[in-house]
């Protein structure tokens, strides 16, 4: 069953990291950038490894649109501080759950398309996805 809106636990994290960026207005810009930097790329690790957990035998259609569902808010929360780096920072995550919403897994292993497509997803955790 998917959910109509994001989870709490996102809910809350886009939360804590706005209150706490808040409370630390006080700070030079690049440190209150690089304490977003480390905080978002701690947080799309922690994501990813979710689906390729070795407890993970299969992911549902359900888990997979639940989990895009949270890989957006958080996107959309990270457009919205307007920083280019920021955004990079979750290129790996939102690809590779387009990879995990594809139709076609043909595209990750022809390597034009997936150069073009899924460039930031990791080969090996990429095919292990698709075989779950």
């Amino acid at each position: 069953m998917t959910a109509d809106e994001p989870s709490l636990y996102m809910q809350e994290l886009t939360r804590y990291l706005s209150a706490n960026m808040t409370a630390m207005v006080g700070l030079p810009t690049e440190i209150r950038e690089l304490v977003y930097f480390d905080a978002l790329s701690h947080a799309a690790t922690m994501i990813l490894a979710l689906p390729l957990d070795p407890n993970v035998k299969q992911i549902s259609s359900a888990a997979v649109t639940n989990l895009a569902m949270d890989v957006s808010w958080l996107s959309d929360f990270v457009d919205s501080l307007d920083n280019a780096i920021l955004k990079e920072n979750l290129d790996e995550l939102r690809q590779t759950v387009e990879l995990m919403q594809s139709n076609n897994a043909e595209e990750f292993f022809d390597v034009a398309q997936r150069n073009r497509r899924f460039g930031r997803v990791d080969h090996m955790n990429g095919a292990l996805l698709l075989e779950k």
